[in-house]
């Protein structure tokens, strides 16, 4: 490539050089030939064969059992605070309570969706009957504790403590990945 200088009266500056096009695209990957990594000179690789002991060959094999602990992976507890802070904002009527349906399985859309729109009604309710006394400000639902459960590998469940004014109710969920997406199956307000 040739470079070509250009004396002005600020300084040197290098100017645009052009470059020819190809004649044609290069070739797509299915077009290559395939790469073979294997040559003649390779030896082949022998692996170390386990040796089975006298008592595990009488004994057979249990496969490990998934029994349900507290907590949850960190793809779980992401996914379980992102439905509980949507929720919250439902709660809290500032987002509506069928924002619900794009984080709810498809087969439990409905019946998330309306338990959304009855736990909002009944806050809103809660809120209506305290309106009536005198008092300064209206107090947002708020989460006081999350705890999870992974009953089985691709399900958690939750249950959160929530906390407007003086009252403090309890949200219990359950969540299970579907195509690599968490999903919610059980929304209920106590």
């Amino acid at each position: 490539m040739q470079r070509t200088l250009e004396a002005t009266r600020n300084g040197p500056r290098s100017a645009i050089s052009l470059r020819p096009t190809p004649r044609c695209e290069p070739p797509f990957d299915d077009e290559l030939e395939p790469t073979v990594w294997a040559t003649a000179q390779q030896l082949a690789l022998d692996w170390p064969s386990q040796r089975a002991t006298p008592d595990a060959a009488r004994e057979p094999a249990i496969p490990p059992q998934h029994s349900p602990i507290a907590g949850a992976s960190a793809e779980a507890k992401l996914a379980v605070r992102r439905f509980v802070a949507t929720c919250v904002e439902v709660l809290n009527g500032h987002r509506p309570a069928a924002h619900l349906r794009r984080l709810s399985s498809p087969m439990d859309a409905q019946s998330v969706v309306a338990q959304g729109m009855a736990a909002a009604h009944r806050v809103a309710d809660f809120r209506r009957a305290r309106g009536r006394r005198p008092t300064r400000r209206v107090s947002p639902v708020a989460v006081i504790h999350v705890r999870l459960c992974e009953p089985r590998p691709g399900a958690v469940e939750a249950a959160v403590a929530l906390v407007t004014g003086e009252r403090t109710w309890a949200l219990a969920l359950r969540l299970e990945l579907h195509q690599d997406s968490w999903r919610a199956t059980t929304l209920r307000l106590i």
